[in-house]
């Protein structure tokens, strides 16, 4: 008989991430039969938080463009009575963030005292280098250590522009929308078990896997905001970052400055009503944060050095098991 790893309960071992939202549907609210249209529907559905923005959908088309159609997950906690408890709802495709122009309204009274702002997508931000010059100007092309020219590619745009739609100049801010990675078991293993599911509530989730925090916000978004932020702020200009409430609970706290203007980035933080609509979960705006670069890496980094001696044993840790693996010669 297999024995249970020591260091785990029984609520670890019954804890897992699943879906909460699937094609714009709260999970938790569907019957057996939508779970079923959802595993192999006909058409792909369109994806309403994308619809109320077309003019960011790729290739003109509102469709979710998400493979399996999964928009977001959440802790689920099987309880000794069968039960299943549901944690707060984790954003995996950054169009959630587009529900109903709700984030996109709510930022362009913030920054640009307009409720209606045009969003424009992709625009180049670093110009490629190519043939010694930069794009349009002369400048020296950069060396490697052996003095060779280094041929660099594009290497950035901004996300997002929200632009006041009467002003001219244009008033604009940069926009980031970071949701989450995850890490683990594939979402084909839920979408078994919801196969083979014959009870009258929700099905656990089949495979077990978490938000990968640390790879959408240090390795992802840190990289992101040093690269822009710098150059936005010689401009005059502000970048906006939009996550959900579990992004930024996973980050460290951050220093905060009191007004917009001393800010270099605002975090605009939304969360997710399940109570307002049956069958679906209506985002809101939870919190609003004015932080400096500086600060904003801080949080990201979201750690504290090991002392040298805790981190010396470890080490000696892993190069005794080590040396105790490797067979003795005779």
């Amino acid at each position: 008989m297999a024995r249970r790893p020591t260091g785990r309960n029984r609520s670890q071992d019954q804890a897992k991430y699943g879906i909460a939202e699937w094609y714009g549907r709260l999970y938790r609210n569907m019957g057996a039969s939508e779970r079923a249209s959802y595993l192999n529907p006909i058409s792909i559905p369109q994806c309403p938080f994308l619809a109320a923005v077309p003019d960011l959908a790729p290739n003109g088309s509102t469709r979710c463009s998400k493979k399996g159609g999964v928009c977001s997950i959440r802790n689920f906690t099987q309880t000794d009575d069968q039960d299943v408890r549901f944690g707060k709802i984790t954003s995996t495709c950054p169009n959630r963030f587009l529900e109903d122009r709700t984030v996109i309204d709510h930022v362009g009274r913030l920054m640009l005292q307009s409720p209606d702002p045009i969003v424009v997508k992709e625009i180049p931000f670093l110009r490629r280098i190519t043939s010694g010059i930069v794009e349009g100007e002369s400048a020296a092309l950069p060396v490697d250590q052996n003095d060779e020219q280094v041929d660099s590619e594009d290497v950035g745009k901004i996300d997002l522009v929200f632009v006041h739609p009467d002003k001219d100049p244009p008033e604009w801010c940069a926009v980031e929308m970071q949701a989450v990675y995850f890490s683990g078991a594939s979402m084909s293993r839920d979408y078994e078990a919801i196969k083979s599911y014959t009870g009258n509530g929700t099905p656990m989730p089949g495979g077990g896997r978490r938000p990968d925090f640390r790879s959408s916000g240090p390795k992802r978004l840190m990289p992101q905001l040093q690269i822009k932020v710098p150059s936005l702020r010689r401009w005059g200009k502000k970048m906006v970052v939009i996550i959900d409430r579990p992004f930024l609970d996973a980050m460290a706290p951050m220093d905060t400055v009191g007004h917009v203007s001393n800010c270099d980035i605002v975090w605009v933080v939304v969360d997710y009503d399940e109570q307002r609509e049956h069958g679906a979960a209506q985002l809101v705006v939870d919190q609003i944060l004015y932080t400096t670069l500086e600060d904003s890496v801080v949080g990201l980094t979201a750690g504290v050095p090991t002392t040298l001696p805790e981190f010396e044993a470890k080490l000696t840790l892993k190069v005794t098991s080590r040396r105790s693996r490797v067979p003795k010669t005779p």
